[in-house]
């Protein structure tokens, strides 16, 4: 049984499936009114950055709003990145 709103679904869809997908303008606003679901998706972020699921822009935006001085996530984390297609 998913207890999850089907908004959710898809703001934890777009970090998890390999998509890399921007959250839309709805999405990030459902995050940002629900302190709730972002602690989740620090969490989530914590536990999945190796997975490359997360799309730079939805990395910068949980980071910046769960920012604090005990946080472990880096800072820099796609500033400099570069991109290789490996054909």
């Amino acid at each position: 049984m998913n207890l999850l709103s089907p908004e959710v679904e898809y703001i934890f869809e777009a970090v998890s499936d390999g998509s890399q997908r921007q959250w839309t303008v709805e999405e990030k606003e459902v995050i940002l009114n629900s302190p709730q679901l972002q602690n989740q998706l620090e969490k989530w972020l914590n536990n999945s950055l190796s997975d490359t699921c997360w799309h730079s822009e939805n990395y910068k935006m949980i980071r910046a709003l769960t920012k604090s001085p005990t946080s472990n996530l880096p800072n820099n984390l796609f500033k400099d990145e570069e991109i290789s297609i490996p054909f």
